[in-house]
């Protein structure tokens, strides 16, 4: 039994007995885990402000005899107050957490997935573009957790990917020129514009998450290449991305009654 400080991102949470939740959280030493936040939802709570989803704060936490660790203090590090004032970028906020909160195993500490993490968050919170940021922040997740694409050279040639469509197979992670796709089956169809958006954004640092902004079809066939390998990965769709095409629906309607 010991105690211990770790940086921690926090993912989601929820209700759990009269006044506690279960929070699940990344932090930069303990990988993904869960914790019992007691009394949180009590008016005068200690931790009112400092847990909670998609925030980043230091956390004493106990780990005891029990799968389930306690959160016994915790200092607010950053809030993104932006998120909850804008209903894109909070939904492509919660796709990066659930994308890692499904495809990452508990306590295993990636450092860069947390660093990831949070660099999109903040950027995020700051830029005008949120599918760029998630996008780009999602893609250098799956890179991460070791589902990407080689993007450079087609897979069964093995010539430079120089002209498009590039045709991608999620289920092997295998990417093919125009030539080589020819009878291959169950296979996503990207431009090369959004290939290059795809090599730029993964050679880039975290920190610079929001730059090569993507637009109109270009952001359509990547937010539908990365909701495909997601659902080849965790082995269903994440609910965040219905809650980002809700969004996404709404505006469209918003948009029509303006014009009309």
């Amino acid at each position: 039994m010991a105690q211990y400080q770790d940086h921690v991102l926090l993912l989601k949470s929820r209700a759990y007995r009269e006044a506690d939740v279960i929070a699940t959280g990344f932090g930069l030493k303990t990988g993904k885990f869960s914790a019992i936040v007691k009394g949180i939802r009590r008016p005068k709570s200690k931790f009112h402000g400092h847990v909670s989803p998609l925030s980043y704060s230091v956390l004493e936490i106990y780990h005891g005899r029990s799968n389930l660790d306690t959160v016994v203090g915790a200092e607010l590090v950053k809030g993104f107050p932006r998120l909850a004032l804008d209903l894109d970028r909070m939904g492509w906020a919660m796709i990066l957490a659930d994308t890692v909160d499904q495809l990452w195993a508990d306590r295993e500490a990636s450092p860069e997935t947390f660093t990831v993490l949070v660099a999109a968050l903040d950027a995020l919170d700051h830029v005008k573009s949120p599918a760029t940021v998630g996008l780009a922040a999602g893609f250098h997740l799956l890179r991460v957790a070791g589902y990407g694409v080689e993007w450079q050279h087609c897979s069964a040639c093995e010539a430079p990917l120089s002209r498009g469509p590039v045709a991608i197979d999620v289920e092997s992670g295998e990417a093919f020129c125009p030539t080589c796709r020819a009878g291959r089956g169950g296979l996503i169809f990207i431009s090369l514009g959004s290939l290059r958006s795809l090599q730029y954004w993964l050679a880039q640092n975290p920190r610079k998450f929001g730059q090569a902004e993507v637009k109109g079809q270009m952001q359509t066939e990547l937010t539908e290449l990365f909701y495909r390998f997601t659902v080849a990965r965790a082995g269903r769709p994440l609910r965040s991305f219905d809650f980002l095409r809700h969004v996404s629906r709404l505006a469209e309607v918003s948009e029509s009654e303006d014009k009309a």
